[in-house]
């Protein structure tokens, strides 16, 4: 019920991005507002300490129920292998090729 009168009055309130947690482990997702990626192979601190930078986080729950957009499979393998100068631009690339979750 709180729900529909949120909705129906509009006060909505924007929640507050999660706190920047320890390295994810391989196997978990990391999450930027609608997107999300799987972890599947370690991640250099370098890497995720300019992860953090661009708004990722780890998933703040176990069982996500949201539906979103999914980053395309070897993502992160792609940024790891990026030059450190061209990874905004293949961050860039990565969210545009983003796909809604089956």
């Amino acid at each position: 019920m709180k729900d529909l009168f949120r909705n129906l009055f509009s006060i909505r309130q924007q929640r507050r991005p999660a706190p920047v947690g320890p390295l994810p482990a391989v196997g978990t997702f990391i999450i930027r507002g609608p997107v999300k990626m799987a972890i599947t192979c370690p991640v250099p601190p370098e890497l995720w300490d300019w992860l953090v930078l661009s708004g990722w986080r780890n998933l703040p729950v176990k069982n996500d129920r949201r539906k979103g957009l999914l980053a395309p499979q070897g993502a992160l393998k792609e940024l790891i292998d990026a030059d450190p100068q061209e990874r905004n631009r293949a961050h860039d690339r990565l969210l545009e090729q983003a796909r809604p979750e089956d």
